[in-house]
């Protein structure tokens, strides 16, 4: 339960059923009891923590509402990429999405405050932040958007993989850096002191190979699982940035649910953070002893220094400083 293939669907005819579980929403209450149909998507292969946390929050609300929301799983990009998938769920297309919170940015502006460097002190931190400000956080974006983050699907650090030493930003100059296409993003790596070079994430490896760029970033799994150490063999332990992906819903679907209905999802989400937070952490514990038997030089570094090169960077992105400033207050 909870996947279901999309290669006997045409994008179109997914997306075209769909309308049924809209119909379904707008239906009078007499019939709401009825099963509801819900499409989830992912950009990201289904063994991937991203498209695992999709498919278990699926069976947990399957569970929870007794089959009146039945979700199918979509993976790998069968939808689109994140941005068409936030798009989907507006239109009511899509029932629940799995971006990142960088890419909720494009709806809700301040939550680019998940892509601001060093702002947690550890993942224990950046888990006790989400929790403790998670209702304030989703009703601003509910009110906002229209969009309603019900879960953190947990990432960890992003690290720098390179091809020499880096212990301190002064070991970052020249270094041409793949950064994701946005502009704090580029910026932070810019206080850095790097070179950023945006690129989509598909061309990263051939870029390295290729001498277009000398590292990126990203957490080690997937810079490991990637093939990225075929091509560099440094990683600075850097942590400078923790950004989790979320599980969201469309804020008018998920009104016109029952109370009861809309307790379940708030449930299996909870659930979904419980289950995946311990398997991330082991998950990135073995892939690390996985990168040092592949003779990776593996370096710790500086944090207080990168972390000093960039406090001014919330004064120039200002639209997540609330959270900021609500972060800083949670230990």
């Amino acid at each position: 339960m909870g996947h279901q293939g999309t290669s006997t669907f045409s994008r179109r005819a997914v997306l075209g059923t769909l309308a049924t579980g809209a119909a379904f929403l707008a239906a009078p209450p007499t019939l709401r009891a009825q099963r509801l149909q819900w499409i989830g998507a992912t950009a990201t292969p289904a063994a991937d923590f991203i498209g695992v946390s999709l498919d278990f929050f699926a069976r947990r609300v399957a569970e929870l509402t007794k089959d009146q929301i039945v979700i199918s799983s979509h993976h790998g990009g069968s939808l689109g990429g994140e941005r068409e998938h936030v798009e989907a769920l507006l239109q009511g297309a899509v029932q629940v999405a799995t971006p990142g919170q960088g890419v909720l940015a494009g709806w809700y502006r301040p939550a680019e405050v998940w892509t601001h460097p060093y702002l947690f002190k550890d993942v224990a931190h950046k888990d006790r932040v989400w929790d403790t400000m998670r209702a304030e956080y989703q009703a601003d974006a509910a009110k906002e958007a229209k969009l309603r983050p019900l879960g953190a699907i947990p990432r960890m650090p992003r690290q720098l993989s390179c091809n020499r030493v880096v212990r301190s930003p002064a070991d970052m100059k020249g270094l041409k850096i793949r950064v994701p296409e946005t502009a704090l993003w580029r910026r932070t790596f810019e206080m850095f002191g790097a070179s950023p070079t945006p690129l989509p994430f598909p061309e990263v490896f051939q870029a390295l190979k290729s001498g277009v760029i000398d590292g990126q970033e990203n957490p080690t799994a997937l810079t490991f699982n990637s093939g990225i150490f075929d091509a560099n063999t440094h990683l600075s332990l850097t942590e400078h940035m923790m950004q989790d992906n979320c599980m969201l819903v469309g804020e008018v679907a998920y009104q016109r649910l029952t109370p009861e209905l809309r307790a379940a999802l708030d449930r299996a989400a909870r659930d979904m953070e419980a289950e995946l937070r311990p398997k991330v952490i082991a998950d990135d514990a073995a892939v690390m002893q996985q990168v040092r038997a592949k003779r990776i030089v593996v370096t710790e570094v500086d944090k207080a220094a990168f972390s000093a090169t960039v406090k001014t960077l919330v004064n120039e992105f200002p639209a997540g400083k609330k959270w900021v400033e609500r972060i800083a207050q949670i230990t």
